[in-house]
Order: C-alpha cells, then structure tokens, then sequence
C-alpha cells in the first residue's frame, strides 16, 4: 500500500474517533507506523501536529453538533474530551471567538475541513537523492529526550555551552550530525503531545571515552541503508523540504518508506542560513 493510500485511510479512521479515544494499533495497523512516527510524518506533510489537528476537528465538530442538535452543552464537551464545561468553553472560545452558547445561538464559528492527501508534483521539482549504506558510527553530543521538534536548534546552543566546535571535531572525523531516534519506541503516545521527539545535537567521534570524560552523551548508530537526499537552502527550512519531498514524492514513486531506524541531519561548514547552504539528509529506508 503507498503511503498517500496508507496516510488517507489512517486518516478516515482518526475522524470515526473524535469523540473517543484513538486505538494506536489501528493507527499502526493502516498507516504502517508507529503512532509517534505517523504524528511525525503528519507534521511533515501538512505542517501541522495531528495533535493541533485533532484538536481543531474536534472543535470544529463540536460547534457543529450545537448548532445542529439540541444535546446539553456539558454532554458535548464529554464527548469530545474534555472534563468540565469550563475546561471546554475556554477551548471552544479561544478556537472560535465566541462562547458554546453564543454559537449555538447563532454567532459564526470556524471550520477546519479533514485533511487528505493526494500527490501534486509541479514540473521540475526534483531533488538529488541517492541510496548508500552507512557503515555504523557512534555519535557524541546533547540527547534530549521527548521534546517537541521544533526546541532541536536550542539542543545544538546547549551542546556548545558545554564543548566548542573545535574540541568536538578533535574528537573524531570533525563531521557535526543531528539525529532522530527511536521514534517508534517513545514511552509517550499521548495525544496532547504527538509531535515529541528524542534527538541528539553532536559529532561523529572515534575516541569514545574521551567524549564520555567530557560529560557528553553518547549514541550507537548501526549500519543502515540510506536514501541520502542532498539540500540546499537556509535551515530548517530546507531540512523541512528534503522530508516533504522523501515521502510525497520519493517513497511512493521508488516504494521505500522509513525504516525506523535513526535518521540524521548530515551538516557541512558554511553559514546555515544562507540560501546557497548545503547540507544532506540521511533517511533510514526500506522496501515498503
């Protein structure tokens, strides 16, 4: 199943469960992910949290049945979630504009249509990616785990308060990698907070004692095939579109998808947010 079939189908099952709780193994079961991976591929694809997205399905169907029916405000904030009326109309209100009664009176309320997704490639859009086996490598540096992604560029700030850039690269090969791990076996699942990842700001490194002494983290990458996509442009912007394209474009057309295994932001020297910057994204592939 392609991954624009497999994303759909997950996604018609997410919206027969606004009003419940969401089954994981399902989630798993039709998109081929985990639900932390599937949230994350989520984020990639629509540049939106499912979490966000949910919450403003939810919202939305929820004003819809106030208009539409005559159920008690309280039985409709319980069946969409949330524990109180309070809890609900300071949501529903901060979504909206307007309080649960005044919409059901009559005032406007927002609409958030479901998400689909279809494959739409304008002419020249291409990138240049290759498919290489890495042999193993042990990276040293900052491991944070379970934040939201977009806190990873203050990992890199915490990384160089401890150690610079010059006594990092005297540790091994010099060669300065971001990584994302173990995205399918993070212990949170929880709705509220699917966009959390675990992720390393650090170097390759040889001598694995001597980054150890230094107080920093340390993380066994295995040998894994990868689709190397190169990139250009300012980051993140560019990391951002190097995964749209993978997964919009690359893995349904070549039938890979993501392996589970860590995927790594590969940077050169040079300024980061220039627009001619270069850098690689390693994704950690197998046949679908």
């Amino acid at each position: 199943m392609n991954i624009i079939k497999s994303f759909n189908n997950t996604i018609d099952y997410l919206e027969t469960v606004l009003d419940d709780g969401i089954d994981e193994k399902m989630v798993a079961h039709l998109s081929g992910y985990s639900y932390s991976m599937f949230s994350r591929l989520f984020s990639i694809l629509t540049e939106t949290t499912l979490s966000e997205y949910l919450r403003s399905r939810r919202l939305t169907e929820a004003a819809i049945q106030l208009r539409d029916t005559n159920e008690k405000i309280i039985d409709i904030a319980f069946k969409f979630g949330y524990e109180s009326s309070d809890s609900f109309g300071t949501a529903f209100k901060n979504f909206h504009g307007f309080a649960p009664s005044e919409v059901r009176n009559g005032k406007p309320f927002k609409l958030v249509s479901r998400v689909q997704l279809a494959l739409s490639v304008r002419g020249g859009r291409t990138m240049n990616i290759t498919i290489q086996k890495k042999s193993a490598f042990t990276v040293a540096g900052v491991n944070e785990q379970n934040i939201n992604s977009s806190l990873c560029t203050g990992t890199w700030e915490k990384l160089f308060s401890r150690v610079s850039h010059e006594k990092m690269s005297k540790l091994g090969t010099g060669e300065s990698v971001g990584v994302c791990h173990d995205i399918l076996n993070l212990d949170n699942h929880d709705v509220l907070d699917s966009n959390t990842i675990n992720y390393m700001a650090g170097y390759i490194v040889t001598d694995v004692d001597k980054a150890k002494s230094n107080g920093l983290d340390v993380l066994e990458i295995k040998e894994a095939e990868y689709a190397v996509v190169e990139l250009k442009g300012s980051v993140p912007g560019c990391i951002h579109n190097g995964w749209k394209y993978a997964v919009e474009v690359f893995f349904p057309e070549h039938g890979y998808t993501h392996s589970g295994s860590p995927d790594i932001e590969y940077y050169y020297e040079g300024d980061m947010n220039s627009p001619e910057y270069k850098m690689e994204l390693w994704i950690p592939i197998k046949k679908a």
